[in-house]
Protein backbone atom coordinates (compact mmCIF):
# COMPACT_ATOMS: atom_id res chain seq x y z
CA UNK A 1 0.00 0.00 0.00
CA UNK A 2 2.83 2.42 0.88
CA UNK A 3 4.54 1.69 -2.44
CA UNK A 4 1.25 2.32 -4.27
CA UNK A 5 0.77 5.67 -2.51
CA UNK A 6 4.32 6.73 -3.29
CA UNK A 7 3.78 5.84 -6.95
CA UNK A 8 0.60 7.92 -7.08
CA UNK A 9 2.36 10.91 -5.51
CA UNK A 10 5.23 10.58 -7.97
CA UNK A 11 2.81 10.35 -10.89
CA UNK A 12 1.00 13.49 -9.77
CA UNK A 13 4.31 15.35 -9.53
CA UNK A 14 5.34 14.12 -12.96
CA UNK A 15 2.05 15.34 -14.40
CA UNK A 16 2.85 18.84 -13.17
CA UNK A 17 6.29 18.99 -14.84
CA UNK A 18 5.74 16.99 -18.03
CA UNK A 19 5.06 20.04 -20.19
CA UNK A 20 3.96 23.62 -19.96
CA UNK A 21 1.28 22.87 -22.56
CA UNK A 22 -2.26 22.24 -21.22
CA UNK A 23 -4.11 19.08 -22.18
CA UNK A 24 -6.61 19.81 -24.97
CA UNK A 25 -7.36 16.27 -26.07
CA UNK A 26 -9.34 15.41 -29.18
CA UNK A 27 -10.87 11.96 -29.60
CA UNK A 28 -11.03 10.78 -33.20
CA UNK A 29 -13.01 7.63 -33.98
CA UNK A 30 -11.30 5.73 -36.80
CA UNK A 31 -13.68 2.74 -36.80
CA UNK A 32 -15.69 0.65 -34.34
CA UNK A 33 -12.58 -0.68 -32.57
CA UNK A 34 -9.91 1.99 -33.08
CA UNK A 35 -9.66 5.42 -31.47
CA UNK A 36 -7.09 8.16 -31.89
CA UNK A 37 -6.33 10.48 -28.99
CA UNK A 38 -4.77 13.69 -30.27
CA UNK A 39 -3.21 16.56 -28.31
CA UNK A 40 -1.10 19.57 -29.20
CA UNK A 41 -0.33 21.20 -32.57
CA UNK A 42 -1.06 24.75 -31.37
CA UNK A 43 -0.89 27.67 -33.82
CA UNK A 44 2.46 29.43 -33.78
CA UNK A 45 0.95 32.61 -32.36
CA UNK A 46 -0.16 30.68 -29.26
CA UNK A 47 3.35 29.46 -28.43
CA UNK A 48 5.65 31.64 -26.34
CA UNK A 49 8.83 32.58 -28.19
CA UNK A 50 11.16 30.97 -25.67
CA UNK A 51 13.35 27.91 -25.75
CA UNK A 52 11.13 24.85 -25.70
CA UNK A 53 11.73 21.62 -23.84
CA UNK A 54 11.83 18.22 -25.55
CA UNK A 55 8.16 17.51 -24.82
CA UNK A 56 7.03 20.59 -26.72
CA UNK A 57 9.72 20.72 -29.45
CA UNK A 58 9.45 17.13 -30.61
CA UNK A 59 5.87 16.34 -29.70
CA UNK A 60 3.29 18.83 -28.45
CA UNK A 61 4.11 21.59 -30.94
CA UNK A 62 3.94 19.22 -33.91
CA UNK A 63 0.93 17.37 -32.48
CA UNK A 64 0.80 13.97 -30.77
CA UNK A 65 -1.48 11.07 -31.62
CA UNK A 66 -1.77 7.82 -29.70
CA UNK A 67 -4.07 4.97 -30.66
CA UNK A 68 -6.28 2.54 -28.78
CA UNK A 69 -7.53 -0.79 -30.16
CA UNK A 70 -10.42 -2.00 -28.03
CA UNK A 71 -13.04 -4.70 -27.77
CA UNK A 72 -15.34 -5.31 -24.84
CA UNK A 73 -13.56 -4.38 -21.62
CA UNK A 74 -10.02 -4.75 -23.06
CA UNK A 75 -7.77 -2.27 -24.80
CA UNK A 76 -4.32 -2.14 -26.34
CA UNK A 77 -2.86 1.36 -26.05
CA UNK A 78 -0.14 2.34 -28.55
CA UNK A 79 2.18 4.82 -26.84
CA UNK A 80 1.66 6.91 -23.74
CA UNK A 81 2.16 10.56 -24.70
CA UNK A 82 4.98 12.81 -23.43
CA UNK A 83 3.42 13.25 -20.01
CA UNK A 84 1.38 11.59 -17.30
CA UNK A 85 -1.45 14.13 -17.46
CA UNK A 86 -2.12 13.28 -21.11
CA UNK A 87 -1.85 9.53 -20.55
CA UNK A 88 -4.13 9.71 -17.51
CA UNK A 89 -6.73 11.61 -19.55
CA UNK A 90 -6.79 8.73 -22.03
CA UNK A 91 -7.03 6.05 -19.37
CA UNK A 92 -9.81 7.88 -17.55
CA UNK A 93 -11.76 8.24 -20.81
CA UNK A 94 -11.40 4.53 -21.52
CA UNK A 95 -12.34 3.57 -17.97
CA UNK A 96 -15.55 5.60 -18.26
CA UNK A 97 -16.28 3.66 -21.46
CA UNK A 98 -16.02 0.37 -19.56
CA UNK A 99 -12.43 -0.65 -20.30
CA UNK A 100 -10.95 -2.57 -17.37
CA UNK A 101 -7.93 -4.38 -18.81
CA UNK A 102 -5.06 -2.58 -20.52
CA UNK A 103 -1.93 -3.46 -22.44
CA UNK A 104 0.47 -0.66 -23.35
CA UNK A 105 2.77 -0.93 -26.38
CA UNK A 106 5.70 1.48 -26.73
CA UNK A 107 6.69 2.25 -30.32
CA UNK A 108 10.30 3.10 -29.37
CA UNK A 109 12.35 4.51 -26.52
CA UNK A 110 12.07 8.24 -27.29
CA UNK A 111 10.79 10.15 -24.31
CA UNK A 112 7.68 11.63 -25.91
CA UNK A 113 6.36 8.07 -26.29
CA UNK A 114 7.10 6.76 -22.79
CA UNK A 115 6.45 9.83 -20.64
CA UNK A 116 3.06 8.50 -19.54
CA UNK A 117 4.08 4.88 -18.97
CA UNK A 118 3.54 5.26 -15.23
CA UNK A 119 -0.21 5.45 -15.81
CA UNK A 120 -0.02 1.79 -16.88
CA UNK A 121 2.29 0.59 -14.12
CA UNK A 122 -0.36 -2.02 -13.20
CA UNK A 123 -0.51 -3.41 -16.76
CA UNK A 124 1.68 -5.30 -19.21
CA UNK A 125 3.94 -2.93 -21.14
CA UNK A 126 5.30 -4.32 -24.42
CA UNK A 127 8.22 -3.04 -26.50
CA UNK A 128 11.11 -4.38 -28.53
CA UNK A 129 13.97 -5.84 -26.55
CA UNK A 130 16.15 -2.96 -27.76
CA UNK A 131 13.67 -0.38 -26.46
CA UNK A 132 13.71 -1.98 -23.02
CA UNK A 133 17.51 -2.07 -23.06
CA UNK A 134 17.80 1.60 -24.04
CA UNK A 135 15.33 2.69 -21.37
CA UNK A 136 17.20 0.74 -18.72
CA UNK A 137 20.54 2.19 -19.87
CA UNK A 138 19.17 5.74 -19.82
CA UNK A 139 16.84 5.42 -16.83
CA UNK A 140 18.90 7.46 -14.38
CA UNK A 141 19.26 10.36 -16.80
CA UNK A 142 15.61 10.24 -17.87
CA UNK A 143 14.39 10.28 -14.26
CA UNK A 144 16.83 13.11 -13.43
CA UNK A 145 15.88 15.14 -16.49
CA UNK A 146 19.41 15.11 -17.93
CA UNK A 147 19.13 12.72 -20.91
CA UNK A 148 17.27 15.20 -23.12
CA UNK A 149 17.05 17.88 -20.46
CA UNK A 150 13.93 18.67 -18.44
CA UNK A 151 11.20 17.73 -17.88
CA UNK A 152 12.19 14.59 -16.05
CA UNK A 153 10.11 11.42 -16.34
CA UNK A 154 9.97 10.03 -12.83
CA UNK A 155 9.11 7.32 -12.24
CA UNK A 156 10.01 5.83 -15.61
CA UNK A 157 8.10 2.57 -16.03
CA UNK A 158 10.16 0.08 -18.05
CA UNK A 159 8.46 -2.33 -20.47
CA UNK A 160 7.76 -5.67 -18.83
CA UNK A 161 7.47 -7.79 -22.00
CA UNK A 162 9.68 -7.69 -25.09
CA UNK A 163 9.61 -8.92 -28.67
CA UNK A 164 12.35 -9.41 -31.26
CA UNK A 165 10.23 -10.56 -34.23
CA UNK A 166 6.69 -10.27 -35.57
CA UNK A 167 4.24 -11.05 -32.78
CA UNK A 168 0.49 -11.46 -33.25
CA UNK A 169 -1.82 -10.64 -30.38
CA UNK A 170 -5.60 -10.37 -30.20
CA UNK A 171 -7.81 -7.76 -28.62
CA UNK A 172 -11.02 -9.74 -28.52
CA UNK A 173 -11.39 -10.87 -32.14
CA UNK A 174 -9.13 -8.14 -33.56
CA UNK A 175 -5.85 -9.41 -34.97
CA UNK A 176 -2.93 -7.13 -34.15
CA UNK A 177 0.57 -7.65 -35.55
CA UNK A 178 3.42 -6.06 -33.60
CA UNK A 179 6.37 -5.66 -35.97
CA UNK A 180 9.90 -4.47 -35.11
CA UNK A 181 11.37 -2.02 -37.63
CA UNK A 182 14.52 0.02 -38.11
CA UNK A 183 12.95 3.22 -39.39
CA UNK A 184 13.44 6.52 -37.55
CA UNK A 185 14.85 4.58 -34.61
CA UNK A 186 16.52 1.18 -34.76
CA UNK A 187 14.40 -0.09 -31.84
CA UNK A 188 11.10 0.76 -33.51
CA UNK A 189 7.82 -1.16 -33.28
CA UNK A 190 4.85 -0.50 -35.56
CA UNK A 191 1.39 -2.04 -35.45
CA UNK A 192 -0.16 -3.60 -38.52
CA UNK A 193 -3.89 -4.34 -38.54
CA UNK A 194 -4.21 -6.79 -41.47
CA UNK A 195 -8.00 -7.02 -41.45
CA UNK A 196 -8.34 -3.22 -41.52
CA UNK A 197 -5.38 -2.78 -43.90
CA UNK A 198 -4.14 -0.10 -41.51
CA UNK A 199 -0.64 0.73 -40.26
CA UNK A 200 -0.12 2.46 -36.94
CA UNK A 201 3.22 3.95 -37.90
CA UNK A 202 4.62 5.46 -34.71
CA UNK A 203 7.35 7.91 -35.74
CA UNK A 204 8.41 6.04 -38.88
CA UNK A 205 6.32 8.50 -40.92
CA UNK A 206 5.27 12.06 -40.13
CA UNK A 207 3.53 15.05 -41.64
CA UNK A 208 5.41 17.36 -42.28
CA UNK A 209 8.78 15.53 -42.19
CA UNK A 210 10.42 12.80 -40.16
CA UNK A 211 12.71 13.72 -37.28
CA UNK A 212 16.12 12.32 -38.25
CA UNK A 213 17.51 10.91 -35.01
CA UNK A 214 19.91 8.29 -36.38
CA UNK A 215 21.42 9.80 -39.56
CA UNK A 216 23.93 6.97 -39.95
CA UNK A 217 20.95 4.63 -40.40
CA UNK A 218 19.39 6.51 -43.32
CA UNK A 219 20.50 3.96 -45.97
CA UNK A 220 18.85 1.15 -43.98
CA UNK A 221 15.78 3.27 -43.32
CA UNK A 222 15.32 4.03 -47.02
CA UNK A 223 15.48 0.32 -47.82
CA UNK A 224 13.15 -0.59 -44.95
CA UNK A 225 10.59 2.02 -45.97
CA UNK A 226 10.46 0.50 -49.45
CA UNK A 227 9.89 -2.94 -47.93
CA UNK A 228 7.21 -1.60 -45.58
CA UNK A 229 5.29 -0.23 -48.56
CA UNK A 230 4.69 -3.81 -49.72
CA UNK A 231 3.08 -5.13 -46.53
CA UNK A 232 -0.49 -4.77 -47.77
CA UNK A 233 -1.91 -1.84 -45.80
CA UNK A 234 -3.63 1.00 -47.65
CA UNK A 235 -3.90 3.67 -44.93
CA UNK A 236 -1.35 5.04 -42.48
CA UNK A 237 -1.93 6.56 -39.04
CA UNK A 238 1.22 8.28 -37.71
CA UNK A 239 1.91 9.50 -34.19
CA UNK A 240 2.70 12.99 -35.49
CA UNK A 241 0.46 14.21 -38.28
CA UNK A 242 -2.42 16.41 -39.30
CA UNK A 243 -5.47 15.62 -37.12
CA UNK A 244 -7.84 16.44 -39.97
CA UNK A 245 -6.19 13.80 -42.17
CA UNK A 246 -6.15 11.27 -39.34
CA UNK A 247 -9.85 11.87 -38.65
CA UNK A 248 -10.64 11.00 -42.27
CA UNK A 249 -8.90 7.63 -42.01
CA UNK A 250 -5.24 8.50 -42.41
CA UNK A 251 -2.64 8.89 -45.11
CA UNK A 252 -2.05 6.93 -48.28
CA UNK A 253 1.12 5.17 -49.41
CA UNK A 254 2.39 8.41 -50.93
CA UNK A 255 3.54 9.39 -47.43
CA UNK A 256 6.11 6.58 -47.60
CA UNK A 257 7.35 7.75 -51.00
CA UNK A 258 7.59 11.32 -49.72
CA UNK A 259 9.52 10.30 -46.60
CA UNK A 260 11.98 8.23 -48.61
CA UNK A 261 12.51 11.11 -51.03
CA UNK A 262 13.17 13.50 -48.12
CA UNK A 263 15.74 11.19 -46.54
CA UNK A 264 17.48 10.56 -49.87
CA UNK A 265 17.61 14.26 -50.71
CA UNK A 266 19.00 15.14 -47.30
CA UNK A 267 21.92 12.77 -47.77
CA UNK A 268 22.41 13.71 -51.43
CA UNK A 269 22.76 17.40 -50.55
CA UNK A 270 24.66 16.99 -47.27
CA UNK A 271 27.96 18.06 -48.88
CA UNK A 272 26.46 21.22 -50.41
CA UNK A 273 28.22 24.38 -49.27
CA UNK A 274 24.89 25.93 -48.22
CA UNK A 275 23.36 22.73 -46.83
CA UNK A 276 22.85 24.03 -43.29
CA UNK A 277 20.76 26.94 -44.55
CA UNK A 278 18.62 25.10 -47.09
CA UNK A 279 14.96 25.74 -46.19
CA UNK A 280 12.39 23.05 -45.64
CA UNK A 281 10.43 24.30 -48.66
CA UNK A 282 13.21 23.06 -50.93
CA UNK A 283 12.59 19.50 -49.75
CA UNK A 284 8.81 19.34 -49.42
CA UNK A 285 7.47 21.39 -52.33
CA UNK A 286 6.28 18.40 -54.36
CA UNK A 287 4.61 16.78 -51.36
CA UNK A 288 2.78 19.98 -50.42
CA UNK A 289 1.74 20.55 -54.02
CA UNK A 290 0.18 17.11 -54.42
CA UNK A 291 -1.40 17.13 -50.95
CA UNK A 292 0.68 14.34 -49.42
CA UNK A 293 1.77 16.62 -46.56
CA UNK A 294 1.21 20.17 -45.37
CA UNK A 295 3.77 22.55 -43.90
CA UNK A 296 3.24 22.94 -40.17
CA UNK A 297 5.30 25.73 -38.59
CA UNK A 298 6.97 23.60 -35.89
CA UNK A 299 8.62 21.39 -38.51
CA UNK A 300 10.85 24.27 -39.59
CA UNK A 301 12.77 23.72 -36.36
CA UNK A 302 12.73 19.95 -36.90
CA UNK A 303 14.19 20.42 -40.39
CA UNK A 304 16.95 22.70 -39.07
CA UNK A 305 17.87 20.03 -36.54
CA UNK A 306 17.80 17.40 -39.28
CA UNK A 307 20.22 19.48 -41.37
CA UNK A 308 22.66 19.70 -38.47
CA UNK A 309 22.51 16.00 -37.69
CA UNK A 310 22.87 14.84 -41.29
CA UNK A 311 25.72 17.26 -41.98
CA UNK A 312 27.63 16.02 -38.94
CA UNK A 313 27.03 12.33 -39.69
CA UNK A 314 28.08 12.48 -43.36
CA UNK A 315 30.84 15.09 -43.20
CA UNK A 316 33.95 13.85 -45.00
CA UNK A 317 32.33 10.52 -45.89
CA UNK A 318 31.46 9.22 -49.35
CA UNK A 319 27.74 9.48 -49.94
CA UNK A 320 25.78 6.27 -50.59
CA UNK A 321 23.89 5.72 -53.83
CA UNK A 322 20.43 5.59 -52.31
CA UNK A 323 18.48 5.95 -55.54
CA UNK A 324 19.11 2.30 -56.39
CA UNK A 325 16.84 1.14 -53.56
CA UNK A 326 13.58 2.33 -55.10
CA UNK A 327 10.46 0.20 -54.68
Amino acid sequence: MIRRLLLIVAMLFAAQVASAAPVAMRVLRINDHLLCFYDGRPPQAAVASVDTNWADFGANNVGVATYVIYRGDRALVYDAFPGVAQAQWVRDYLARAGIRHFVLVNSHWHLDHVGGNAVYADSDVIATARTRQLLIENRAGIEAGTTWGPPAISPLVIPTMTITADTTVYVGDIRVVLRPVNIHSADGLVIWLPDDRLLLAGDTLEDTVTFITEPDQIPAQVTNLAAMRQWGFTRILPNHGNPDVIAKGGYGLALIDFTRAYLIAMVDHSHDADFLTQPIERYIADGVRDGTVSLWWAYRDAHRQNLERVAKAWKGRPLPALHGSER
